[in-house]
């Protein structure tokens, strides 16, 4: 059973609502938020080196970068790179986005890589973006339904913003959403744990890594 890593923000009251109003058996009332799809895509969002930084204490790393999350981002890393590897082993697709903010000139600055533990391969494509969803203006909607995929199993930062935004358009596309929580992070841990819990409750089917792993063992195996 999956440790939901939000609960210690929740009253009495949030719980009992969650129950009652069946968020915790069948999410969103409006649509379904927990399907699981029978193909579905890796997204990697954003994880690059003025995202990441060196892993030393946030603190230390946003005096390199104002938006490097260092040890945080990094901790994500430990989970993130061995489920990549996984994911490629059982023929999963895996892309990338990267995000190019206005103010740098140039979309091949260094600060703008994806570091090394989790950078694509050759054949990968990574999609640029403006914005905080990877769906805006970009082409990964068409990507996913070229390649007949019916959702995405997303990692990567931040929980409240890029992958928030990511997620809450994917689902408005048609497509199902999956969450291994130990490969998203974010600055702020109340954001994380919040961003997860909307989410959750409206949007995706978060899950230990550990049980992403089973359910695409499964799809292998079916």
């Amino acid at each position: 059973m999956t440790e939901r890593i939000w609960e210690d923000l929740l009253s009495e009251r949030d719980k009992q609502v969650i129950t009652a109003a069946g968020y915790d058996k069948e999410g969103a009332s409006s649509w379904e938020s927990r399907g699981l799809g029978e193909n579905p895509l890796v997204l990697v969002i954003d994880m690059q080196r003025l995202i990441v930084g060196d892993d030393i204490p946030i603190l230390e790393a946003v005096e390199e970068y104002r938006t490097a999350m260092g040890e945080v981002a990094w901790s994500a890393i430990d989970h993130i790179e061995p489920f990549l590897a996984f994911a490629r082993d059982r023929g999963l697709r895996v892309v990338y986005s990267r995000v190019v903010p206005s103010s740098y000139d140039d979309p091949n600055h260094p600060d703008l890589d994806i570091v090394d533990p989790v950078a694509p391969e050759a054949d990968e494509t990574v999609i640029d973006k403006t914005y905080a969803s990877v769906f805006f203006d970009t082409e990964l909607d068409d990507l996913l339904r070229d390649g007949d995929h019916d959702s995405l199993i997303v990692v990567g930062n931040s929980t409240s913003g890029c992958v928030r935004a990511t997620v809450v358009d994917a689902t408005q596309y048609g497509y199902g959403v999956v969450l291994p929580q130990e490969c998203l992070f974010d600055r702020i841990e109340a954001s994380h744990k919040v961003g997860l819990l909307d989410m959750w409750m409206k949007y995706a089917e978060v899950l230990e890594t550990a049980e992403v792993r089973d359910y695409v063992d499964s799809l292998v195996s079916a």
